[in-house]
This record gives C-alpha cells, sequence and structure tokens, in this order.
C-alpha cells in the first residue's frame, strides 16, 4: 500500500516594503509616515521603495524623485543604505532556515518556507510561523505578514490578508473555498492582456477561473496557457520550494545600543546568539567542529576560538563552550559596543565509536 502524502504547508512572509521597514527599525520616528527610499542628496534619482502612506499618495518605485515629491512634499526622504539592507535581508533569511532547509527569496521583499514536518514528532508549523514572525517583528523590528497554507498561491493571499503584522492560516481542506473568492490579481506571473482578457469575459475571480469549462477559456487564451492558468488558479502542480545550500559557517551578531550594559547583561545576549547560532544547524543535520566569539570595542575586536572533536550540535554545550571563550575577554563591559557567535567547521556528526565494541561472534542479549 503506499504511503500517504505528506500535507504541504508552505508560508509565504511578506515584508514589502522591505526597504522602508528597515529604515523604520533604524528610526522608529517614522512609523505612520510617509517614507521614500532612494535618489541622491540633490534631490534627484529613482524612487527605490515608498511606504503604504506614500504610496496613497501615487508614488511609486521606479518614479523618479522629483515627480514623487511632487506627488507627496509630506514624505520623508531616505538616500538608502545598501550594506544595511543586505545585512538585514541575512538575519531575515538566518531566521528562516533555522525553521527549514527548503527557503527561497524571490525578491527582498518576500520569502517562501516549506515548513511540512518530517514525520509525526516533528514541529508544528503553526508554532515555527508564530516563532519566525515574532523573530522578525520583535528581534529585527521589521514588519511582516505572514501566511501559512498548503499551497504557494493561498499563503501568499493569506499573507496579504494578514497585513501589516499578522498570521493567517488556511486550514487544510479549506483552501478551495478561501481561494474561489479571490480577485484574479493573485495569479503569479499574470500578463495584463490576458487579466484583462479575462475580466472581460467575466472570469474575475480565481473560482470562476478554476472553475470554467476548458474550451471556452482556450478559446479565451489559447490551449497552453488555459491549462496553466486553470492549475494556478487552485495552486496545483507548484513546483516545491528549492532546498537552501547548506551554510559554511554560521554567524549571529547582536549590536548593543544602551552602553550600560554589564556582564551579566552581556552574558544573556552571548546564550541567547549561541542558541540561535545553533538552532540554524538543525534543519541541515550539521554539527559545529569550531567556536568563535568576538567582543569588538572601539580600540578593535578580540576574538577566542575553540576547536571542538567531534563536534557540537545541542543548545545547552553550545552556550557552554560561548560562555566559557567570552570569560576572559568581557570586562571591562562598559565598553562593549558588539559581541558576536561564529560557528565553523560544519559537517555531518559522525556516529559515535561504543567503548566496547562488539565481537562478531557475540550476539546482543535480547
Amino acid at each position: 500500500m503506499k504511503a500517504k502524502e505528506r500535507t504541504r504547508r508552505i508560508l509565504h512572509v511578506d515584508l514589502d516594503p522591505f526597504l522602508v521597514s528597515v529604515e523604520r527599525s533604524l528610526d522608529p520616528s517614522l512609523r505612520g509616515k510617509p517614507v521614500i527610499v532612494g535618489g541622491m542628496p540633490d534631490g534627484t534619482g529613482l524612487v527605490a521603495a515608498a511606504s503604504a502612506e506614500a504610496r496613497t499618495k501615487g508614488v511609486r518605485a521606479g518614479q523618479s524623485i522629483t515627480v514623487a515629491r511632487r506627488a507627496c512634499p509630506e514624505a520623508i526622504l531616505r538616500p538608502g543604505d545598501l550594506e544595511t539592507y543586505a545585512r538585514y535581508g541575512e538575519e531575515v533569511t538566518a531566521i528562516l532556515q533555522a525553521a527549514s532547509r527548503r527557503v527561497e527569496r524571490p525578491s527582498a521583499d518576500e520569502a517562501y518556507v516549506d515548513l511540512t514536518p518530517e514525520g509525526p514528532a516533528g514541529p508544528s508549523p503553526v508554532s515555527d510561523a508564530e516563532a519566525i514572525k515574532d523573530e522578525i517583528q520583535r528581534r529585527l523590528g521589521l514588519d511582516a505578514s505572514l501566511g501559512l497554507a498548503c499551497s504557494r498561491l493561498a499563503a501568499r493571499v493569506a499573507s496579504s490578508w494578514a497585513r501589516p503584522r499578522g498570521l493567517l492560516v488556511v486550514l487544510p481542506g479549506y483552501e478551495s473555498s478561501f481561494l474561489a473568492r479571490q480577485p484574479i490579481r493573485f495569479l503569479p506571473d499574470l500578463p495584463p492582456h490576458l487579466e484583462a482578457a479575462l475580466e472581460k469575459a467575466g472570469l474575475t475571480t480565481l473560482g470562476e477561473v478554476a472553475g470554467a469549462e476548458p474550451a471556452a477559456l482556450e478559446a479565451l487564451v489559447g490551449s497552453p496557457a488555459a491549462e496553466r492558468l486553470q492549475e494556478a488558479a487552485s495552486g496545483d502542480n507548484e513546483a516545491p520550494v528549492a532546498l537552501s545550500a547548506p551554510p559554511t559557517a554560521i554567524q549571529e551578531e547582536a549590536v548593543l545600543r544602551d552602553r550600560r550594559t554589564d556582564r551579566e547583561g552581556l552574558e544573556a545576549i552571548l546564550e541567547g546568539l549561541a542558541s540561535r547560532a545553533c538552532r540554524r544547524l538543525r534543519p541541515f543535520g550539521l554539527a559545529a567542529g569550531s567556536v568563535s566569539v568576538e567582543v569588538r570595542r572601539p580600540d578593535g575586536p578580540v576574538r577566542r576560538t575553540e576547536a571542538i572533536d567531534p563536534g557540537i550540535e545541542d543548545d545547552e554545550t553550545s552556550r557552554a563552550v560561548v560562555q566559557g571563550l567570552a570569560a576572559a575577554i568581557l570586562d571591562p563591559p562598559a565598553g562593549v559596543r558588539a559581541l558576536v557567535v561564529r560557528l565553523g567547521r560544519l559537517h555531518r556528526p559522525r556516529p559515535q565509536s561504543t567503548l566496547f565494541p562488539l565481537h562478531p561472534g557475540l550476539a546482543r542479549p535480547g
């Protein structure tokens, strides 16, 4: 008898507009105000991203800054910082890859994560989604809405309904009714001329496209496109979320904004960094052969490294090694500007050899 196929659980993370969200994380006073990212100090250049408040005034990515400022003169302009955006983007990817090996980032503004449990004892996809939401919003300070469903399409629709900072879960078995009433603009990569043709024919929802007579749909958009449209409108035959390449090293970093942090506070931060780094090993089944702790001060960094054989893969050992390395370099705590935990020499754990190997001629006791 064929084993029952597992129900896929796909998470869509909507970070749009990511660049604005990063700016608001760095400067919370920007929340609720129209923000435009892009352009040069002299007011030239193009809009890279705009907040919802600016979009309602007609500001769009790709516009010239001059046109955007004319449409929304009260908008706050930020020139942008590519290095900072890249660092935040890497942090988001690290959070997602701590939950699953299958992560795709089609753009900075979104991500797909396959949270399908590996087996009956696997973690709950809903719990994983809630943990991801908490990490992105609480630790990174980014706005994100999340949708969890059995297909990419339903997950993406769900995340749009969860804006700006919610999580919407579509239960297995309810996807068809959930998708049926959604507008066809949710169809991925739908060309404008096909969207116009469908709407002119009265096919304005995903349910109407999925349930249309194949012959009528073929006459409207052509044979190959008709079949693809009906599959897409139902979320059928979607490509699986691709496997991410295993990391060669893992680094977790905390920049200290409160200069008054004492030694106990630094130790607590290091414990969190060690646990987060270790969690990122699990989806890939890896162990770390070396651990480094770096303490950064205005006069330069100090680093200590320890090689671990056969390697570590659990939180408790990771935290203990990190605290041992940090003990000699944390003082004086007042001058610490950042803490870094790095796991290196990543490898598949080797099976432990037994102290008393069983002789080939002896049987194990029953």
